[in-house]
């Protein structure tokens, strides 16, 4: 069975609204870039697909300082999408990320993975939480 390709989808028309207003037509547009990228045919590895979604996620959002606005931008809705196919093979590639490019993926990890290995008293403080998560995936054999 072919794995379906995750294609650069390039929307026009994302901007970043003043309000939530348009919040409709986000989830439209997000909807569709994840049906595009399942829907082409398999050109290349899950890992370079995942690869590709994470450099224009990072590319794309860096200069947000809203999770919820980096976590809408269709390149993560698309990895979490792959995550619902392959989740072991998305989670592993999310912490070994995670390690090599310090992206922090500790929200879509929470999501595909349904735990949170962070300590309260470490909340916001971005190395522990790496950490946290780094020391989950080795001790549940993720990476």
């Amino acid at each position: 069975m072919a794995t379906p390709y995750c294609t650069p989808i390039r929307i026009t028309d994302w901007s970043e609204p003043d309000d939530w207003d348009d919040a409709p037509k986000r989830l439209v547009l997000i909807d569709e870039a994840v049906a595009k990228a399942f829907s082409a045919p398999h050109q290349s590895t899950l890992e370079q697909r995942f690869r590709e979604q994470a450099e224009r996620w990072q590319r794309e959002t860096a200069h947000l300082s809203s999770p919820l606005q980096r976590m809408m931008h269709p390149s993560y809705q698309a990895i979490l999408g792959m995550g619902a196919e392959y989740k072991h093979e998305v989670v592993g590639f999310l912490l070994h990320d995670m390690q090599n490019n310090h992206r922090d993926w500790s929200l879509a990890l929470s999501y595909l993975t349904h735990v949170n290995p962070i300590s309260p008293k470490d909340a916001g403080r971005t190395d522990r939480i790496f950490d946290a998560w780094l020391n989950w995936g080795k001790q549940y054999g993720a990476i």
